[in-house]
């Protein structure tokens, strides 16, 4: 068809047209299509790329959450899903709350560390101002001695001396006891006495220290008391005597009273209660506690002002405990306070069974004449203090510098008794009283030592040393020690 036909023929025009238009429609669709092809692959490139990124993500963030909680925990992690990151997120906020427990117990501990060091600190501190006291006072007064040289000034400071020489033995003994209590080597006896006797003699004995500090002492009795107990005297008597000291101490022109109230008695046992009241300073509510810690007071003012070394209270406290009791504290600042415990113990009621002869402050030494004792020691002074003491009681004393020495000595001679340092040159106490053991099983061996630490002496123990005595020593408890073993020749 010519162009001219197709110009005149108007249907024909048209048609071509819609024919024409479809084709290029066809083409631009045909395009888009190819393009919108090409635009999807890059778009899915992009977005998997994305995805795999993202993954990657994932996997790295899941493999540092893994590496921090194994940093946390020492054990083997186990983990069911490592896929589930919240999972992991969880255990890893439970390490990290188990862990700020752990840092928040040691920082404690290390309070508390500090805290002992401070108080062990202080305690030394302490125990260097009354050790040097009593010990100033004796240096002091026998220079003075020596100067006046006269038997007025002997007789005038021989007390001074006494008392300076006695406050500086209690002070060691509370150490000592301190350190046995604390070694578990305390051992309660189970001994029939009247503690009705031993409680009025304590008051006896502390009436002049009471006095000091223009003081009374008053005893009240339950009327239905059972005093005839079977039990430890030397540890009760030490804990009211430790009470009463404390309550003298810390009071001044007032009343110290020790109370004693009968709760129960039942086939064979009495229960019974122990009071210790005074009218002193008295005792914060916030320090309570504190005064029975180890190398604690009240307050560091009452150390200065009332000295003591802050294990009275202690030692008290562990006595009771291996007493199967505990102490109780009542107390108003300023107007005193009440230490107290209740003790259940067996009774009995047959008088002639009694023991009192184990309170040292009230037992009257025996003259032993005829006892031979061999005495071990090689310091100078110690044989001549011991032979001075021992000499009081008629006993014949034979002295060995070195434990070579005594072992020879006691082959020789018969004795009834040894009496042996542990610490010694050329041959110490242990070797003597194993090579004297080989030979006699039966003779008694007391180690009369300044060791004090319990591994020795229980290592002494199991060698055959019979028992101990820890120098500075009571004569009293010599004697009494000595008594045990005498036979009157």
């Amino acid at each position: 068809m010519s162009d001219d036909f197709i110009a005149n023929n108007e249907a024909v025009s048209k048609f071509i047209e819609v024919v024409n238009l479809s084709y290029l429609s066809y083409e631009r669709d045909a395009e888009l299509f190819e393009q919108s092809s090409r635009l999807n692959d890059v778009e899915y490139f992009q977005i998997n790329l994305k995805l795999k990124e993202q993954l990657g993500n994932k996997d790295a963030v899941q493999d540092k959450l893994i590496y921090a909680i194994k940093q946390l925990n020492d054990n083997e992690l186990k983990i069911g899903n490592e896929d589930n990151v919240i999972d992991l997120l969880n255990i890893l906020n439970k390490e990290i709350d188990f862990k700020k427990e752990f840092q928040e117990q040691l920082f404690t501990a290390k309070l508390n560390a500090e805290k002992a060091n401070e108080a062990k600190s202080d305690f030394l501190s302490i125990m260097s101002h009354e050790i040097r006291t009593p010990l100033n006072a004796i240096i002091g007064l026998i220079y003075i001695m020596e100067k006046e040289n006269s038997l007025n000034s002997f007789q005038e400071n021989i007390e001074v001396l006494k008392h300076s020489a006695q406050n500086l033995y209690l002070l060691i003994n509370d150490i000592l006891d301190f350190n046995k209590i604390e070694a578990g080597k305390i051992d309660i006896e189970n001994i029939p006495f009247d503690l009705k006797e031993l409680i009025t003699q304590i008051g006896k004995s502390l009436e002049v220290k009471a006095k000091e500090n223009s003081n009374t002492i008053e005893i009240i009795f339950d009327p239905n008391f059972t005093p005839n107990i079977i039990s430890d005297p030397l540890r009760i008597g030490q804990i009211i005597t430790n009470l009463v000291s404390n309550a003298i101490k810390f009071t001044k022109n007032g009343k110290i009273t020790i109370k004693v109230d009968q709760i129960e008695t039942n086939q064979n046992k009495s229960k019974f209660k122990v009071q210790v009241i005074d009218t002193g300073i008295g005792i914060e509510l916030d320090n309570f506690k504190q005064i029975f810690q180890k190398f604690e007071q009240a307050e560091k003012a009452t150390t200065r002002e009332f000295g003591g070394t802050g294990l009275g209270l202690v030692i008290s406290k562990k006595l009771l405990q291996l007493l199967d009791s505990d102490i109780e504290l009542q107390s108003e600042l300023g107007k005193g306070s009440n230490f107290n415990f209740i003790l259940n113990m067996p009774f009995f009621k047959e008088s002639s069974d009694l023991k009192s002869d184990v309170l040292y402050h009230d037992y009257k030494e025996e003259n032993l004449e005829g006892l031979r004792v061999l005495l071990v020691e090689d310091n100078v002074i110690n044989v001549k203090v011991a032979e001075k003491i021992l000499s009081q009681w008629n006993i014949h004393v034979d002295v060995a510098l070195n434990g070579l020495i005594a072992t020879q000595m006691y082959e020789k001679g018969k004795y009834d008794i040894i009496l042996m340092d542990l610490s010694m040159p050329v041959m110490d106490g242990y070797e003597a009283t194993i090579n004297i053991r080989f030979r006699d099983p039966i003779i008694p061996i007391i180690a009369l030592t300044a060791s004090a630490s319990y591994g020795y002496l229980e290592k002494a123990m199991l060698l055959g040393i019979n028992e101990y005595i820890i120098k500075p020593f009571n004569p009293k408890e010599l004697n009494l020690k000595l008594r045990k073993h005498y036979k009157n020749t």
